[in-house]
């Protein structure tokens, strides 16, 4: 990839980045019209949406051969079929915390809120571990903890589903925690 080629690359991964930001803003700002626990579902969709562009993507791109940008990637078929299936999977799995938010989180149940933060807590967990010792996307936040140099690029847009899951979270604390009559 020329450097042209990456340079364009990184500043398309910042603007998306950039545009993600805003939706998770805009819908934390709009929580009193749209209801506290609407936006807080919202925001758990909007944070599937992100990891749904990346993980799932590149796990069926990749597996396929549909996508590559660092070289062809080498599965023995065995390996293949469960690479392809670990992203179908976690398209199901993405789907279904967006259901959950959608119903349980949305109607302001203790449920919905543990998963969210179940998800934000292993989930996000996991991708900061992956991310920290076997590719780090590009987050200078890993050189300054590993002292391993970044590789690739794109941490601003995916990294945008902890900050939406978040909110997501303290926008709901309160209706579902504190504001509940018995």
């Amino acid at each position: 990839m020329s450097l042209q080629s990456q340079e364009q690359v990184q500043l398309g991964a910042l603007v998306g980045a950039v545009i993600s930001l805003a939706i998770i803003v805009a819908l934390i700002a709009a929580r009193k019209r749209l209801g506290a626990l609407n936006a807080a579902s919202w925001l758990a969709i909007w944070g599937a949406v992100v990891i749904a562009g990346e993980h799932p993507f590149f796990a069926i791109s990749y597996s396929l051969g549909l996508l590559s940008s660092e070289g062809q990637m080498i599965l023995l078929p065995h390996a293949q079929v469960h690479f392809f299936m670990a992203g179908i999977y976690t398209v199901v799995g993405l789907f279904l915390l967006s259901v959950i938010a959608r119903t349980l989180l949305r109607e302001g149940k203790r449920a919905g809120w543990y998963v969210v933060l179940f998800a934000l807590v292993f989930g996000g967990g996991f991708d900061l571990i992956a991310g920290a010792f076997l590719y780090s996307h590009g987050s200078p936040v890993y050189e300054v903890f590993t002292g391993v140099m970044s590789q690739g690029f794109g941490w601003e847009a995916l990294y945008t589903y902890f900050v939406a899951w978040a909110a997501a979270l303290a926008v709901s604390y309160r209706p579902i925690f504190i504001a509940r009559t018995p």
